[in-house]
């Protein structure tokens, strides 16, 4: 399995290819939720819908940058996005159940979870991206020197 690279403002971290696709269809969900999404929340619900789909290795687009700019608006919405993902993980701790998992779609054609999913690891992918957006409670994946 991949890593992809997951940067926003210029810092980022690594995550696993797996657990990435799963926040990526949960994020998207969640996006989804949102009643009179505007235009650029729509444009990152369907790419983020997509790239937890495809079965993309090493390169699991997240496209931060892109969809938010440096707009603390838009950060601050998926901020509350990221929040309400990390509550539907606790509500499935310690695993998301392997048939849950499985129904998500993601990963590409093909792509089946054999095990129940931990929470833990997708937890720990939350808590970076909360404070890659500068959540000041999360701890700073980018405290120490960022990769390039």
């Amino acid at each position: 399995m991949g890593r992809s690279w997951i940067e926003y403002g210029g810092c980022g971290f690594w995550a696993a290819d797996g657990p990435a696709e799963v926040w990526l269809h949960l994020l998207a969900q969640e996006a989804g939720r949102v009643v009179d999404r505007p235009g650029w929340l729509e444009s990152a619900r369907a790419e983020w819908e997509e790239g937890a789909a495809v079965g993309f290795v090493g390169c699991v687009p997240w496209g931060l940058d892109g969809h938010l700019g440096a707009d603390p608006g838009r950060a601050a919405v998926v901020l509350r996005l990221v929040a309400g993902v990390n509550r539907r993980l606790e509500g499935w701790a310690p695993a998301i159940p392997r048939a849950a998992a499985n129904a998500f779609g993601v990963g590409g054609p093909g792509a089946v979870f054999t095990e129940d999913v931990p929470v833990g690891p997708l937890l720990g992918l939350g808590a970076a991206l909360a404070g890659l957006l500068g959540d000041a409670a999360a701890p700073d994946p980018c405290d120490g020197p960022c990769a390039e």
